[in-house]
């Protein structure tokens, strides 16, 4: 059985957040009984300290001491999204300008290419390029992109 969230679990959590100034990204709840683990992602445009997760988790804490469902917790992980996760907001591609992203565009078509921008309205990705075809710089409207992801290379 899958457990869910509760509404003052849930708030707790956003408080937390709007608190240490972080968007929260994604909740997940691992285990079960009372060995749950409560995943926590969070980022921030200039990327995610040690001591945002600090602070998330510490005001997670405070909010829901003595609470039920927090008397079934093990852990709290609070974290910044993995190299390869999916962003869900454009503004957390900022940081990544110059690096490899891969767009899966809304008709499901994919571009692969080094991001060279990336604002409210959309991003631009400048194709990998060929001896013998040059390609042009491919912008993306926001509300053309399904999913877009860094793109780890060695």
């Amino acid at each position: 059985m899958k457990e869910i969230l509760p509404d003052s679990v849930r708030m707790a959590i956003t408080e937390s957040c709007d608190e240490a100034g972080v968007t929260l990204i994604d909740v997940v709840i691992r285990g079960q009984a009372r060995q749950l683990i409560l995943d926590i992602v969070i980022d921030v445009v200039d990327g995610v300290t040690h001591d945002h997760c600090r602070s998330v988790s510490r005001g997670i804490d405070e909010r829901l001491e003595g609470n039920d469902f927090a008397g079934r917790l093990r852990t709290v992980e609070v974290s910044s999204p993995g190299a390869e996760t999916p962003v869900k907001y454009l503004w957390q591609l900022r940081k990544h300008i110059g690096r490899s992203v891969r767009v899966k565009r809304t008709d499901a078509t994919t571009i692969e290419g080094v991001l060279q921008r990336v604002d409210e309205t959309g991003l631009d990705v400048q194709p990998k390029q060929t001896k013998k075809e040059p390609k042009p710089l491919i912008s993306i409207p926001a509300e053309e992109v399904a999913e877009a992801m860094v793109m780890i290379m060695f």
